[in-house]
């Protein structure tokens, strides 16, 4: 797949709006100003192959957040808004998101009032608190019509005893089912979408995303791929959280997404900030991630009055100089050294400076 990299905001794109999502990254919240992503799907469309991907990235899974250091996935919403989210996951993955649709469990709600009860094929089953003691199964396992609000339950409610792994098979039945009913009527669902009340985004954005849901919901049955990040459990305090595997997540994301920078050679860095401003690094990674760069670690420099950006290889060779030189022309500014101390984690440090504000 070929997806492209506008500009973050929730309704333009750097290369204007009229240029076609590719990308789109969904994540639902308990509310509009939730500390934390619920959940998250990213899907995929490529045009010339016709194939689709539905990829669920579990919120709990352990990333490194530019400027904040490794958090689950999913707070990095809380500690940057939607944009740091999405910078985020694509520092994660290794894929460049065109755009983004945060959906709260109202606005959910509205969306399945509008395109009604569909038929899901529920991996197991949703048991929730009854009182003190008590439980009862509000969703069973099976195939089944699921009411507007079942629906909002099935991918907002963890149930009792759950986790994000059992929250991804449940939101990759929903896509199923949902893609199962509107194969043959995707302009149903695209009018679902522009139809909720309030908006689910500004109008453009909708127009968009209407579109690009549409053009998934064609997606022959044989060319789409419907599948959970690979993450393992790891304990951490009691705190739920998952962690993947480079490799493992290299190939995942070749196979399901397609060809891109994680699969490719890509440059590992490290960005300190060295100006003090709050959340400078999510900038700095806001313009290097999706092109060539991984964000590998993040933290503050040994003083924050740099006024000049330093941008440090570790290796003299043309390829690691190159790559130094490509990251300054894409943050604006910045002074390329190569250090003659060798350093095995990341290629590039880069420290970011009061200059790069005039940048931003």
């Amino acid at each position: 797949r070929n997806p492209s990299s506008p500009e973050r905001g929730p309704a333009t794109t750097a290369v204007g709006a009229a240029d076609p999502i590719r990308t789109l990254l969904l994540f639902g919240t308990t509310e509009e100003n939730a500390p934390a992503a619920s959940w998250m799907t990213l899907l995929t469309l490529n045009d010339e192959t016709h194939e689709g991907s539905v990829v669920y990235i579990p919120a709990h899974t352990a990333a490194e957040v530019p400027g904040r250091g490794l958090l689950g996935l999913g707070e990095s919403l809380g500690s940057g808004g939607p944009s740091l989210l999405e910078v985020s996951t694509e520092t994660l993955l290794g894929v460049q998101v065109n755009h983004r649709l945060m959906i709260t469990e109202a606005e959910a709600l509205s969306l399945f009032e509008r395109s009604g009860e569909l038929t899901v094929d529920v991996p197991t089953e949703l048991r929730v608190a009854a009182g003190e003691n008590e439980t009862r199964v509000l969703i069973p396992s099976g195939t089944q019509e699921l009411a507007p609000a079942g629906l909002v339950s099935l991918l907002f409610s963890v149930g009792i005893g759950g986790d994000d792994a059992e929250l991804g098979s449940r939101h990759l039945a929903f896509w199923s089912g949902l893609l199962a009913h509107y194969g043959s009527d995707p302009e149903g669902l695209a009018n679902a979408v522009s139809e909720t009340r309030p908006p689910l985004a500004a109008p453009d954005a909708t127009a968009r995303i209407s579109d690009f849901l549409a053009a998934f919901a064609e997606v022959p049955e044989a060319g789409r791929t419907l599948a959970n990040l690979p993450v393992r459990e790891v304990s951490v305090g009691g705190d739920e959280l998952y962690q993947t595997d480079e490799e493992e997540l290299s190939a995942f994301i070749e196979d399901t997404v397609g060809p891109t920078d994680l699969a490719a050679d890509v440059s590992r860095v490290q960005v300190l900030n060295g100006n003090g401003v709050p959340g400078i690094g999510a900038d700095v990674a806001d313009k290097l991630a999706g092109n060539g760069y991984e964000i590998a670690l993040s933290g503050n420099a040994d003083r924050l009055d740099y006024y000049k950006t330093r941008i440090i290889s570790y290796d003299d060779s043309p390829e690691s100089v190159e790559a130094a030189h490509r990251a300054r022309d894409l943050l604006g500014t910045g002074i390329v050294r190569v250090s003659p101390q060798g350093q095995g984690i990341v290629d590039l440090t880069i420290v970011v400076g009061r200059d790069f504000l005039r940048t931003s």
